[in-house]
């Protein structure tokens, strides 16, 4: 009795020491995400467990799903941590939504403007490749702003331009631009980006003095130059405004004229392109 005593306290504490040791932390290799769409170019788990401290997350830990769940949402690149399971032998299967790039805001402005723009970034150790007039920054359907670091101005091409004259961002990756007219832009490129194979937006910009509109007035430009007014963000229209479905409508049947105005009904009909 005693030997098995003896035996049994000792492979007690052999075992408890071994599975201590075996899952004293999470193990990023074991961590599985939502497949990223193509604009995310980067190991996203490393990312996350470098610059959080999950290293010293046990999967034993009762609030292991809920750490991750902060961690990886705190990310850029992730809009939602929908669920976590949490699996066998330390894995974990996280269930994600990404935000995605739907539009790219470029900086503009007059010429002494954009020197001191750029002359304040060089200071600040930031290199602009191809020069102030190739520096954009993509922007999610919310007016978010996203990693810049993996992305390439053919990338940018591939989105819709965002033009308000100098103006520069007050946020950071992961975080709202900080200017109302760009994030209601962002929001009119989203719609647009859904019917991005029917018809091509190339710009939009901000119509008006925005000291006498509280709700930003947008205009878009069609990849023939066509300028049309499109008027209030999605949802957010103005008393006698039509709403965006009826615009959409008239943009994708070339149901306006050149320089025409999509607030009001019209019954002339041209292209777009």
């Amino acid at each position: 009795m005693a030997l098995l005593a003896a035996s049994y306290f000792g492979y007690s504490h052999w075992f408890s020491t071994y599975f201590a040791a075996k899952h004293q932390s999470i193990d990023p290799a074991k961590i599985v995400v939502t497949e990223p769409h193509e604009f995310v170019r980067t190991n996203l788990v490393e990312q996350v467990y470098q610059s959080t401290r999950l290293a010293d997350l046990s999967p034993l830990d009762r609030e292991a799903t809920a750490k991750l769940a902060s961690a990886f949402s705190n990310h850029p690149w992730v809009r939602e941590v929908r669920s976590i399971a949490k699996l066998p032998d330390g894995n974990f299967k996280i269930d994600m939504e990404y935000r995605r790039p739907v539009a790219a805001f470029h900086v503009t402005g007059e010429s002494r403007w954009l020197r001191d723009i750029e002359n304040h970034l060089t200071n600040l150790g930031y290199s602009i490749n191809g020069g102030i007039n190739d520096l954009y920054f993509p922007l999610d359907g919310e007016g978010y702003m996203l990693p810049t670091d993996q992305m390439t101005l053919d990338d940018t091409r591939r989105l819709i331009h965002i033009e308000v004259s100098e103006v520069f961002p007050n946020g950071n990756e992961g975080t709202p631009f900080g200017d109302r007219r760009v994030e209601s832009a962002a929001m009119l490129a989203n719609l647009l980006s859904a019917v991005s194979d029917r018809i091509q937006i190339a710009k939009i910009t901000v119509s008006g003095d925005p000291r006498m509109n509280i709700v930003p007035q947008l205009s878009l430009i069609t990849g023939n130059n066509t300028k049309l007014l499109w008027g209030s963000p999605p949802g957010m229209e103005q008393p006698n405004e039509r709403g965006a479905k009826a615009k959409l409508t008239d943009l994708l049947s070339g149901n306006f004229v050149p320089d025409g105005d999509l607030r009001i009904a019209t019954g002339t009909r041209g292209s777009v392109r």
